[in-house]
């Protein structure tokens, strides 16, 4: 029986697919099933999968109609031979000693039901935008999850006890895309939360990921999951309000614009100087693509650009110039 059950649903990855799986099946902790359910796939992601399910007996592929990530994570989870539960995305990198780290914290912290790590932010490209800043240990994961934050626990780079998931109620459909929050607020009133203080995962980001397209939807279940979570605690909610389900999707620019932001604060500014001239070219008429621009170029924060902007011009004044 193996160790571990990692479980990735996939559709139309075909971009990444094939480096999410190639990470994992280098871990250096190798005692896993892969268990990958394609829903649906149209854009040749079966065909990639199917390659490498021929190549490494580990992986048991599933074919399935297009249901929604969330059913499978269920499903996977009822069938995993493993003792624990392995999360992965098809868009994500896993660093090769993921599995090994999180393997001996669960083995020495049998109070902890689920391990998490901190990521680092990539774009689509690969490029290293900005490491996450999580909190390590429980008190600080559960206050930021039950302040709607369900990325204080990065779901893809999670491990979990899975009888601890079972016990819990497993993953619950009706919760997507919020799944994740759902099920690390109830793991928390069972057992501890903990992340590792290392980077475990490079987290993709692009514009097609669901917590874009879909981010009015998500917001509105989170209201409900918090609802309940506090309500389950004998804690008050102070912000009640319903936010509705809208239909609508953020533009590429404005994602653009957050990782020319993030990789400015990581320090990579390499990363920050390419999107922020695809800002400017999308958008050339705008101030605010200028001053990406120039925050990229001078690799400035916040802050420091607004003093930068703020300093007194030289030709302000006529005395310092005759000096």
């Amino acid at each position: 029986m193996p160790a571990v059950s990692v479980l990735m649903p996939v559709y139309d990855a075909a971009e990444y697919v094939a480096r999410a799986i190639e990470s994992i099946l280098e871990q250096s902790f190798g005692d896993f099933e892969f268990l990958i359910y394609d829903d649906g796939s149209s854009d040749g992601t079966l065909e990639i999968v199917e390659a490498y399910a021929r190549r490494d007996r580990r992986i048991r592929l599933s074919r399935q109609a297009h249901a929604g990530y969330t059913v499978w994570l269920r499903e996977g989870a009822s069938v995993a031979k493993g003792r624990y539960i392995a999360r992965m995305d098809a868009d994500d990198v896993a660093r090769p000693t993921r599995f090994q780290r999180q393997h001996e914290f669960l083995e020495r912290h049998p109070e902890c039901c689920a391990v998490g790590a901190r990521v680092l932010r990539i774009d689509p490209d690969g490029r290293p935008i900005c490491t996450t800043d999580v909190a390590i240990d429980h008190a600080g994961i559960e206050r930021a999850l039950l302040a709607g934050r369900g990325e204080a626990l990065p779901h893809p780079a999670v491990r979990l006890r899975r009888d601890a998931l079972l016990a819990a109620g497993n993953y619950r459909p009706e919760y997507e895309p919020a799944e994740d929050l759902d099920l690390f607020l109830r793991l928390a009133e069972a057992g501890r939360l903990a992340n590792l203080p290392e980077v475990l995962l490079d987290y993709r980001q692009h514009i097609r990921k669901i917590s874009n397209r879909r981010g009015m939807e998500q917001r509105r279940i989170v209201t409900r999951i918090l609802h309940e979570a506090h309500a389950r605690r004998g804690l008050s909610v102070s912000n009640g309000r319903e936010i509705p389900a809208v239909a609508s999707e953020t533009p590429a620019v404005d994602y653009w614009c957050e990782w020319v932001r993030q990789a400015v604060i990581g320090g990579n500014l390499a990363t920050a100087r390419k999107h922020a001239f695809a800002v400017l070219r999308a958008e050339p008429g705008r101030w605010r693509s200028w001053q990406l621009l120039a925050r990229a170029l001078l690799g400035l924060r916040v802050e420091s650009f607004k003093r930068w902007l703020a300093r007194p011009h030289p030709t302000a004044n006529p005395q310092a110039v005759n000096k």
